[in-house]
């Protein structure tokens, strides 16, 4: 039975003890979502810290939630999409409270969101298309329970739905993520444990072709990238931790596609990545991020076209680093962003900048801006995007895990209500604001994907149990 969601855009200002800065509240009613868990690191996550210098060492396997699928059956959900826009008081008041916040972010224009067909919805990728429009993808269902489809969903720019698809019978079935080409949208991920690339209309989300490979034991594909001669896709084979979204345990793995997804090639990659998450072509080469083996460290490889390696680098602490986010600047830079447990007290932000030798350009850590008690705060990055004036911003989510919970003095922030984190860095990797965003009720948001608009603004998926959807103004400076 449907529930009906009363989202509300609030934009204010909750200014706590250090220099603080505004905290939009939006209202909606939520499920509970599961965010990774983990063991404490050490130092203070409190403080941001930059360095020159490259390490290279441990990250660590991780996370909750999902994937894997297989068929290529598709089906159009009927379900409620979207939110009223109706103002409310604000009941959430950070005001005297803890944070820590660094400059003025900008504030949230609205927030909509798309149901699926079963229980939950959990987008993992969000775009821009030529049009405007907004894509999210993910699934709707659970992989563990064998309940999961892939969904996708496309909103006009104002977040009103456009079409919407769900692929796979209920099952162990993902959707990872989505690019444009001139002709359609490309959805990689996997149905029934086996990789699927899946090429739809641009005005309808029909199928026009789709293509699902046994790339060995559970694989599935987590992105691709056009080609002069078709598509390099990257994810993973191999999984033995399937039910897990996030790191599998298995093996990095390259797959070579002709225009109509048919496989030319495959290799499995260099042991130093054992998952592979994004990749970008830059001249007449490939740029792949991802995971060491055992999800230790950052892995970042260079490639020509044909997937023979140039490079490949590794970077971290002396503890867990997770490498989840990839994108290139104007410049060819490389920014890559995750989480650590490395010389902080539990999972921070974790961001750098690096040249396309490999060389680290600079890094930086910065968590808890709620300012609660750094020992039980997890601030967990999935996405960023690089942005026109050279920088690059971050998405994350940021709250704890634990039965341990705490409140700020003069405020209803509580440390165990997750909410969207950003971060805006500079070139040099100055941080120029950070911001987190929450819903006037009280209920978990976590920031999973972030894409420019257009009008220089942002657009989040947020992990709310439906596909949600932040607008926020403009993020460039």
């Amino acid at each position: 039975m449907k529930k009906i969601f009363y989202l509300i855009l609030i934009a204010t200002l909750l200014n706590c003890s250090k220099g603080g800065d505004s905290l939009d509240i939006f209202s909606t009613s939520t499920k509970s979502i599961t965010k990774e868990t983990s063991s404490t690191g050490e130092s203070d996550s409190n403080e941001d810290t930059t360095s020159t210098q490259e390490t290279a060492n441990n990250s660590d396997s991780e996370e909750n939630e999902t994937n894997s699928q297989d068929s290529n059956s598709e089906e159009e959900s009927s379900t409620q999409e979207s939110s009223s826009d109706e103002t409310a008081s604000l009941i959430l008041d950070t005001s005297g409270g803890c944070t820590k916040f660094i400059g003025n972010g900008p504030i949230g224009e609205w927030f909509k969101f798309v149901d699926g067909s079963q229980d939950e919805a959990h987008a993992h990728f969000i775009f821009t298309s030529s049009d405007n429009g907004i894509i999210q993808i993910g699934e709707t269902g659970f992989l563990d329970n064998n309940t999961a489809k892939i969904l996708v969903a496309k909103t006009d720019a104002s977040g009103n739905l456009v079409w919407k698809k769900e692929f796979g019978d209920p099952g162990h079935n993902l959707g990872n993520s989505i690019i444009e080409v001139s002709d359609g949208y490309i959805i990689t991920g996997s149905i029934n444990k086996n990789s699927i690339v899946i090429k739809v209309d641009k005005s309808s989300g029909n199928t026009i072709w789709s293509q699902t490979y046994d790339n060995g034991g559970t694989d599935a594909i987590e992105h691709l990238v056009e080609t002069t001669s078709g598509y390099a896709a990257v994810g993973y084979i191999n999984a033995t931790d399937e039910n897990n979204t996030f790191y599998t345990e298995g093996e990095g793995y390259i797959s070579f596609l002709d225009l109509n997804g048919n496989k030319l090639s495959g290799k499995s990659f260099d042991s130093k990545m054992s998952h592979a998450y994004r990749i970008f072509k830059v001249e007449n080469n490939l740029i792949i991020s991802g995971l060491t083996a055992g999800a230790e460290d950052y892995a970042l490889m260079k490639t020509n076209l044909i997937g023979e390696k140039d490079w490949v680098k590794t970077y971290g602490g002396e503890k867990k680093d997770h490498c989840f986010a990839m994108d290139i600047s104007k410049d060819n830079s490389i920014y890559l962003s995750g989480h650590t447990l490395s010389g902080v007290d539990n999972w921070d932000t974790y961001t750098m900048k690096i040249d396309l030798n490999g060389n680290k350009l600079w890094e930086k850590k910065r968590g808890n801006p709620r300012g609660f008690n750094p020992l039980y705060i997890h601030d967990e990055v999935w996405d960023l995007k690089a942005t026109d004036d050279g920088g690059c911003i971050i998405v994350a989510g940021t709250g704890d895990e634990y039965t341990y919970e705490e409140s700020c003095p003069q405020s209803k922030d509580l440390s165990n209500v997750w909410q969207v984190y950003l971060i805006k860095f500079s070139s040099s990797g100055e941080i120029q604001w950070d911001k987190t965003y929450a819903p006037v009720s009280g209920d978990d948001w976590a920031g999973e994907a972030i894409d420019i608009t257009s009008d220089g603004g942002a657009v989040i998926a947020v992990d709310n149990s439906q596909f949600g959807i932040l607008k926020i103004a403009s993020v460039q400076n």
